[in-house]
């Protein structure tokens, strides 16, 4: 029989479940309940290095979240309310963090060091702290892209 610690339930979620893909928790980020687009987004941080070809589809609404906006919602809510008409949403500091944290990696994946060093830095310590990170190629690479800003900037000073 198997151990009750392996085993998911609605009042202990796993964390460790598998997920195959990422377009349920992507539905999430749309909701107006802030309490579920921070689940969603805690899960993405987890799946986001496997799946970000998927959140990629996202960014626009991630980068909104972490700057503290609302998602962007071109069609009719479940209620027929257009976006533009429902109350802005506002969302707690942890949330913006992650939101940040899951579209830096996008970024990374994506190729686009600059954007993801942006993010990585609004998504304070809990998400990217360079002294616990040390040896990953996601730290590493945004380390390097902050030296060759600092460099760049520098060398045109002295132009």
């Amino acid at each position: 029989m198997a151990s009750s610690s392996l085993l998911a339930t609605p009042l202990h979620p796993s964390n460790t479940t598998p997920v195959a893909t990422a377009s349920g928790l992507l539905a999430l980020l749309s909701e107006s309940d802030p309490s579920l687009v921070s689940h969603a987004l805690s899960r993405l941080l987890s799946v986001v290095d496997t799946l970000w070809h998927e959140v990629a589809e996202c960014l626009p609404d991630l980068e909104a979240i972490a700057e503290g906006g609302d998602v962007a919602d071109d069609v009719m809510d479940d209620d027929g309310v257009a976006a533009a008409s429902r109350p802005s949403i506002a969302y707690d500091l942890p949330t913006r963090q992650t939101a940040a944290a899951v579209a830096s990696r996008v970024f990374f994946h994506l190729e686009e060091p600059v954007q993801a060093l942006r993010l990585a830095l609004e998504s304070g310590e809990e998400h990217f702290d360079i002294r616990r990170g040390k040896g990953s190629m996601y730290v590493e690479r945004l380390v390097n892209a902050a030296v060759e800003t600092y460099v760049t900037r520098r060398a045109a000073e002295w132009e």
